[in-house]
């Protein structure tokens, strides 16, 4: 059978940005077997008539009413079957080519997980939000510290997976903590990480972040204290 990959985009309010994000995709996995799935998170703009209007068999939509980022991707993981699965924000500040260089380390059996490390690209020039860069490198400074970890970016909404990977994370958390928790769960069951640097592209006028810097972040660091004390979840 042939290897089958999965673009995971959860969208919420990305109206400005959600159609180059797939059409980017479109055109730079043309010559691969992919699926795209958008996911609109109960979106108050024209995002999910966007995401209807492409005449392309290769993306799909759904409706998703609960709200949380990580309660979407939670439903997208349960959902799709794939041999590989990139995902990716629908806000186009992630590079679509760089996907290529994903899907051949998790095709080589070369890792487990993928992580587009923005903090070794240019995150901090492009960043205009100075308590997001400080706030990536402390939780990345604390996850490395209570999980003998030496990562670049924990954050990152920029990932690919491997199928094994995929059918062993059980999510429980529901909003931007995700990211987090999958790479603490990565870490704690010995899955292997590789980091490939990336760099970021700004937001168009117009496009805002839905993250807050502040109850985001707390919610962030009960995740990690969370998890620490919690035991290896691996079955294989």
């Amino acid at each position: 059978m042939e290897y089958e990959i999965a673009v995971l985009i959860p969208c919420f309010n990305e109206e400005k940005t959600i159609q180059k994000v797939i059409e980017d995709f479109l055109n730079v996995l043309k010559d691969y077997n992919f699926k795209i799935y958008a996911y609109d998170n109960a979106s108050s703009d024209s995002s999910a008539s966007i995401i209807k209007n492409f005449n392309n068999k290769r993306v799909k939509y759904k409706f998703i009413k609960q709200k949380g980022k990580g309660y979407v991707i939670k439903q997208m993981l349960s959902e799709i079957q794939a041999d590989c699965y990139i995902l990716i924000d629908g806000d186009d500040t992630y590079p679509a080519q760089k996907s290529l260089e994903m899907i051949k380390l998790i095709q080589s059996d070369s890792c487990d997980m993928v992580v587009g490390d923005r903090l070794s690209g240019n995150f901090k020039e492009k960043n205009e939000r100075l308590f997001h860069s400080f706030g990536n490198k402390f939780i990345t400074k604390l996850v490395n510290l209570f999980f003998s970890a030496s990562l670049n970016d924990v954050m990152s909404g920029y990932r690919a997976f491997s199928k094994n990977f995929v059918k062993n994370l059980n999510i429980l958390t529901k909003g931007f903590e995700i990211e987090t928790e999958i790479t603490i769960f990565a870490l704690k069951n010995n899955f292997k990480i590789i980091e490939i640097p990336i760099n970021i592209k700004q937001r168009p006028k117009g496009s805002k972040s839905k993250l807050n810097t502040y109850i985001d972040g707390f919610k962030v660091l009960k995740t990690i204290f969370y998890f620490k004390g919690q035991k290896n979840e691996k079955n294989i």
